[in-house]
């Protein structure tokens, strides 16, 4: 299990262009990726929960991601941010 904490840089958070990005890069990857924003989680691949994650600009969110492409789950992810 990877865990690592990213600041969101883009001016309005995550709506709905950085969130089909994250899924398409959760797409296809044999792992689970969870997004955390405090008590708040969003699966990778779903993308009105990442949306529900109101994760706006500025604020931190750890990506956990787990099984067995779990490193190159993670690089997709973080290159996002």
């Amino acid at each position: 299990m990877l865990r690592r904490k990213v600041i969101v840089s883009d001016v309005h958070g995550i709506y709905i262009r950085p969130a089909a990005k994250i899924v398409q890069a959760c797409t296809g990857v044999d792992s689970k990726v969870t997004l955390r924003k405090g008590r708040n989680n969003a699966n990778g691949s779903s993308i009105l929960e990442l949306l529900l994650l109101d994760a706006e600009s500025g604020s931190e969110v750890e990506i956990v991601a787990e099984g067995k492409e779990e490193e190159l789950a993670m690089r997709r992810v973080i290159e996002i941010f």
